[in-house]
């Protein structure tokens, strides 16, 4: 491989192993936070929990109005070509419309479930609206790591939400146990708890990227191409909007089917089998800006040699995974408690789709950081309303199991969809093989 600046291979290296420990440090904190949270609220208040919380991921995506993926892509080019004007006009105008419009849609959210009426669980439309306060914090926390990914410092920016985050909320849960252990409504009080992490974390994350932010950034008078920049974010908001559909309408028409017992048996199956794709995970939060910048630059051979030993290496981590994690299921499921064992066989389901995933690579990222976001919302769209037919036709049959069958379904059928169209446009083999 050619040398950049920073040799491409070293920074790589350097990135992919900074993202490995943040990663283990988060899925063990996060596993720790969910035992925590399933062995005190029970199936249904974890449930409660897990659908309020689904609700800011989902109504993140048009609030961010697509500058969370653009803005990855936008900065590592803006930043090889030193174009420190556009950089600062992007900055600033995409947090500042992303504030107001995730705020706007936040007051909105709020005054429609203070007027939804009763409902069978009744700590569910409070814990809506606390979930709702911290749509605004989750939005521009998503900005401001795409931000830290363009610039290529991926570990740093990780270091809040991977680290700091699950951290305060376990210790926020743990020490306030014996004051809300006999309090009604106690998820209510777990999501307050939560509202309070995702701020502290949210100022940490501000106070990083002023420091890594380059100079010439600051001192650069803004140029703005808002028009450019809203065109190429729609299909980011199209991209982003169903790529969150389709991991999280199993939950929500879960929830709507079956109630918060089904979706916090299923949460727990869905957080424990998303460990097959966390090789992946940590591969494209490091290769995203490189992906951008090797194809601006033409270099097509290093792209595909990239391709090719990332895919290799998250297929080898998620098949071994896959293996494990079917073969200890019951033990698995029994650390969250009992009432969470009935989900071996969705978790043998989603398993599958999840390692189906691993194996056609880094295909939606490729498409999306190669000017071919069209191609991968396309599919996209397809993938999700193929999810949400057969969520609807599964669900109210099978509850947990249909869920799962449904997800693992469109999974398959998007990533293989993808794969055929990295292949066509740009001549990338995405596979292992």
């Amino acid at each position: 491989m050619k040398k950049t600046p920073l040799k491409l291979k070293e920074r790589l290296i350097r990135d992919a192993t900074g993202s490995l420990g943040l990663r283990v440090a988060f899925i063990t904190l996060s596993f720790l936070t969910s035992i925590i949270l399933a062995r005190w609220l029970g199936k249904n208040g974890f449930g409660v929990y897990t659908y309020a919380m689904t609700w800011p991921a989902l109504l993140g995506i048009p609030a961010t109005l697509g500058f969370n993926n653009l803005l990855v892509r936008e900065v590592a080019i803006y930043s090889s070509q030193s174009a420190w004007g556009l950089m600062r006009g992007l900055l600033q105008w995409a947090n500042a419309i992303v504030f107001i419009v995730s705020s706007l849609m936040a007051l909105v959210a709020i005054a429609i479930i203070l007027n939804w009426g009763q409902v069978s669980q009744p700590d569910l439309l409070p814990s809506l609206c606390v979930a709702m306060i911290s749509l605004p914090i989750v939005s521009l926390t998503s900005l401001r790591l795409a931000t830290m990914k363009g610039l290529h410092r991926v570990v740093l920016g990780q270091m809040p939400e991977n680290l700091l985050a699950p951290l305060v909320f376990i210790i926020l849960t743990i020490s306030s146990y014996w004051f809300l252990r006999n309090q009604e409504n106690i998820t209510v009080w777990v999501m307050g708890l939560k509202l309070i992490s995702l701020g502290i974390t949210f100022v940490v994350g501000v106070v990083l990227l002023a420091r890594v932010l380059p100079q010439e950034v600051k001192q650069a008078k803004p140029e703005y191409k808002i028009l450019t920049w809203l065109k190429d974010g729609l299909p980011f908001i199209l991209l982003g909007g169903l790529a969150v559909i389709n991991s999280r309408i199993d939950i929500l028409m879960l929830g709507a089917f079956k109630g918060a017992g089904a979706v916090g048996v299923y949460a727990v199956v869905s957080r424990v089998t998303s460990l097959i794709v966390f090789g992946l995970g940590i591969l494209n939060n490091v290769l995203s800006p490189t992906f951008a910048t090797l194809y601006a630059e033409g270099k097509r051979e290093q792209l595909q040699n990239l391709v090719t030993h990332s895919t290799r290496l998250i297929s080898l981590f998620a098949l071994v995974m896959t293996l494990g994690l079917i073969a200890l299921r019951y033990s698995i499921l029994q650390l969250f408690g009992a009432e969470f064992i009935q989900g071996q066989t969705a978790l043998i389901i989603l398993s599958i789709g999840y390692l189906v995933n691993a194996l056609t690579g880094s295909v939606g990222l490729l498409l999306n950081m190669t000017r071919h976001a069209k191609f991968s919302a396309a599919t996209v769209v397809f993938a999700a309303l193929l999810n949400v037919c057969l969520n609807w036709l599964l669900i109210p049959k099978w509850g947990v199991n249909g869920a799962a069958t449904a997800t693992a379904i469109s999974m398959i059928v998007g990533n293989i969809i993808s794969a055929i169209w990295v292949r066509q446009k740009l001549g990338i083999k995405s596979t292992a093989i």
